[in-house]
């Protein structure tokens, strides 16, 4: 759990002073535990587009498969997404596979926030790739003027990408 939620903490702490919260806990469970931002509300981050932030992040503690005692956190599901000052969703990344919607896939919703809209282009679930809370927060300091609270912003988001893409079970 530290080896995930540590480089998580790290790179959530370059763009706000809010802490994570984990609920459901550290042990495996067939339910999915969640991590989110302090309480689950959206929280205001530093820039002039007064933007906020919603993150919520489903895992599961689970065994490597042929490595028994082994275990790793796997990610069960992800909501990220960037609001503007009336918490009006700009853009949101889900990955919801075991949910109750029949959308399965990584994709994008554009919202309210992002301004007016074509009425299918609001409703639609524009497919992606899976995203990382790295790559999400790069796009909000590079593409959305978030401030970052921290100048080795960079190195951090780098180091935790890098520890990511080496441990996840996907390509």
């Amino acid at each position: 759990m530290e080896s995930f939620l540590r480089p998580l903490r790290r790179v959530v702490s370059c763009i706000t002073r809010s802490i994570l919260d984990v609920r459901g806990g550290y042990h495996p469970s067939k339910k999915p535990h969640s991590v989110m931002i302090g309480d689950g509300s959206p929280v205001p981050l530093a820039g002039t587009g007064r933007l906020r932030l919603d993150f919520v992040h489903h895992y599961n503690v689970i065994e490597m498969p042929n490595q028994p005692g082994s275990w790793k956190v796997g990610t069960a599901a992800y909501f990220y997404a960037l609001n503007d000052s009336d918490d009006r969703e700009i853009l949101t990344y889900h990955w919801h596979p075991d949910g109750r919607s029949p959308i399965r896939f990584p994709h994008l919703h554009l919202g309210s926030g992002a301004g007016r809209l074509r009425l299918d282009l609001a409703a639609a679930h524009c497919p992606t790739g899976r995203i990382s809370i790295e790559e999400f927060l790069r796009l909000a300091i590079v593409d959305f003027r978030v401030e970052p609270l921290r100048q080795d912003w960079a190195d951090v988001f780098a180091e935790a990408q890098q520890d990511f893409e080496r441990w996840r079970t996907w390509s």
